[in-house]
This record gives C-alpha cells, sequence and structure tokens, in this order.
C-alpha cells in the first residue's frame, strides 16, 4: 500500500510549491518540488520538513531525497525565484544533519532534480556539489528513462 503526505515549501513570495513523502511500507522516499533556502525565503518551511523526516533518517527507512538544484552558486540569492544553488543545497542538507546527526546521512542517497537547461549549468552544478559534500551524501543525478533503484 502506497500512502502520501504532503508539505508545504516555499517558491519565492507569494508562491508555495509542495514536497512529498512517498510510503510504501517501512520504506519512504522524499521528492521536494521547486524550493528556496528557509534564509533567503525567510521562512522555516524546509527546517520543519528536516524534523519530520529526521525519525526516519534516523531509522535508516528514507531511502532518497529527490531535491532540485536549479542555479550555480553565482547566481544571486535575490535572483533565485525560490530555487537552490549547491550552495544552499548542502546547507539545507547541513541543517538536516543537524537534526538526524550527520553520521545517520553518511549515504543517504540524494537525488538531484530541476538543474536550468542554460549554458554549462550542470557540469558547474556537479562540480561544486561534489566539493561542498562534506557530509558523505551519496549525490545522484537522475536521467530520463534511467531506472534507479535504492
Amino acid at each position: 500500500s502506497l500512502s502520501v503526505t504532503a508539505f508545504p515549501l516555499s517558491h519565492g513570495n507569494p508562491y508555495e510549491s509542495t514536497a512529498f513523502l512517498l510510503r510504501n511500507g517501512e520504506s519512504y522516499l522524499l521528492y521536494l518540488g521547486d524550493t528556496g533556502p528557509d534564509e533567503v525565503e525567510k521562512s522555516n518551511k524546509l527546517h520543519l520538513l528536516w524534523e519530520s523526516i529526521a525519525p526516519l533518517i534516523k531509522a535508516k527507512k528514507l531511502k532518497a531525497i529527490f531535491i532540485e538544484c536549479s542555479f550555480p552558486s553565482t547566481q544571486k540569492d535575490a535572483q533565485l525565484f525560490g530555487h537552490l544553488t549547491p550552495k544552499w543545497l548542502i546547507t539545507e542538507m547541513t541543517v538536516l544533519s543537524n537534526i538526524a546527526g550527520i553520521e545517520n546521512l553518511k549515504g543517504l542517497n540524494v537525488a538531484v532534480t530541476h538543474i536550468k537547461p542554460v549554458g554549462n549549468n550542470k557540469v558547474i552544478i556537479k562540480k561544486e556539489i561534489k566539493k561542498l559534500n562534506t557530509l558523505g551524501l551519496k549525490i545522484l543525478y537522475p536521467q530520463q528513462g534511467v531506472q534507479m533503484n535504492f
């Protein structure tokens, strides 16, 4: 049986987006729509989401997080329009690690989605995330038509 819990996200004032926590038996997957970092959005929506999923991470029941990273870190905060950069993605993952415990995030599958197809964005974003990922996250980049197993 599959169940879904929705969580509100900030997507640039006044817009909202949604995160979906999917449950199948004792396994969970978290998929976030567009979202800006709490600090930029002047929000606590990601923090509340992290608090909600931390017990699942500690229990090793969360199989993956799908989260967007639209722009390189050189994008100005005022021009994020409710999106993340590698810097903000890792900042938010650090907040999650502070709640769930850094040791619990090591090897956690984090699938990076919604990279804006402009110039060398994908190459730059991958390089930045690799450099910033001191948490030991297992970073994945989904490809259309390629199955992902967790």
